[in-house]
């Protein structure tokens, strides 16, 4: 459904679909195969919840780092975590808010999904709920917490810039923003677009909200956690939690694409949103993977574990030993082994011994094989050697 609207101060706008999905098929059949595989993999309830964990902070990181944000995931994991009362400094309370947003977005779909709804119904109350979570307690002025733009005169809104595709300006006087997002909802909320596949329904919901750019700041967090809300109530939680490590990798492509689909309105209008909507799917695809990938090494750090105990066990290796193993063993890749040296709860494990003894455990890791160590200084486990 192609849905045209006269708007009052901004012309014409248009919510359509404009995607060849005969030739995306394949990438949508590849994104639905790899999630079957992830699916089925046996995960043990702690390897399903570290997952939960590791994906939600890797998206917190993304979407703030994307919007300028500077703490680690380990500084957000400490933040979101703690039971301490957020302070009021602006970068801690923006993610505390992003935590709440993110909780409130997927409780509401996963109801969604329990209820057997067919596709996630969106509202406007959803999205400025979204809006209000992102941007409550923030103290500045860009942030109105659950109201849409109202520009004084003279006040312009322009989006990206001219190295990634040029600058864009979306409806600017508020009667317009209340028009379409009135519309917005009513054209994805349509017959047509909840039989679309959930990932290309999900994408043209992030694409044409961003289009509307509804708020002073925050469209980009609240957008992409409307994207991740359809998902979810497809089934599909993990894809949408971990595309925004996909978007921040690929931060240049995701607003070239962007401004590709706006300007192939006019010259390509029955295919204009093909670029963004595959370059969202490619990234579901590689979060997929990614994820598969990082279940497999969990599953294999419990296996890790349980060597790792037999050879604590029949004393071939001390508790000292056994606790540097087990971080190695639970590592993506290599690690550098004076970084390693740093860490806080290395500093603690030898603090009460001497260097010697720290010596003599590394030598015999080294002796016996079970840590490989690379000419660059690089170290990792060798298990089940």
């Amino acid at each position: 459904m192609s849905l045209k609207i006269e708007t009052y101060r901004s012309g014409m706008f248009t919510f359509q679909v404009a995607v060849d999905l005969n030739r995306i098929q394949p990438l949508i059949d590849k994104v639905n195969y790899g999630h079957r595989l992830f699916s089925s993999l046996p995960l043990l309830p702690d390897i399903a919840a570290q997952l939960e964990r590791e994906t939600l902070l890797s998206s917190i990181h993304g979407t703030d780092t994307i919007e300028g944000g500077t703490l680690t995931e380990d500084e957000i994991a400490q933040l979101i975590e703690s039971t301490q009362e957020v302070t009021q400094e602006e970068h801690k309370r923006r993610i505390s808010n992003l935590s709440k947003a993110y909780r409130y977005a997927e409780i509401t779909a996963l109801q969604s999904l329990a209820d057997k709804q067919q596709a996630f119904t969106v509202s406007e109350l959803f999205i400025l709920t979204l809006h209000q979570l992102i941007s409550g307690g923030i103290n500045d002025e860009r942030y109105l917490p659950g109201q849409y733009r109202d520009n004084h005169k003279g006040q312009i809104t322009k989006v990206g810039d001219a190295d990634h595709g040029g600058i864009y300006k979306p409806p600017q006087a508020h009667v317009d923003i209340k028009l379409l997002m009135g519309h917005f909802v009513e054209w994805l909320n349509s017959d047509e677009l909840c039989r679309l596949p959930s990932m290309v329904r999900a994408s043209l919901a992030h694409y044409y909200f961003e289009r509307i750019h509804p708020f002073q700041d925050g469209n980009g967090r609240v957008g992409r956690l409307l994207e991740k809300s359809i998902l979810i109530t497809s089934g599909d939680k993990y894809a949408g939690r971990g595309i925004d490590r996909y978007y921040l990798e690929n931060i240049d492509t995701y607003f070239s694409a962007f401004n590709n689909s706006r300007k192939a309105e006019k010259t390509n209008p029955e295919y204009c949103n093909h670029d963004f909507v595959e370059f969202v799917l490619k990234g579901f695809d590689v979060t997929i993977e990614r994820l598969h990938h990082r279940a497999n090494k969990l599953m294999e750090h419990v296996l890790i574990l349980a060597w790792l105990g037999d050879q604590l066990r029949n004393k071939r290796i001390n508790h000292r030993e056994h606790v540097i193993l087990d971080y190695l063993g639970g590592q993506t890749g290599p690690v550098n082994q004076l970084q390693l040296k740093k860490m806080s709860w290395y500093q603690e494990l030898y603090r009460r011994y001497s260097p010697a003894t720290e010596s003599r455990d590394w030598n015999h890791l080294f002796n016996q094989g079970v840590i490989i160590k690379s000419e660059d200084g690089l170290i990792r486990l060798n298990a089940f050697h």
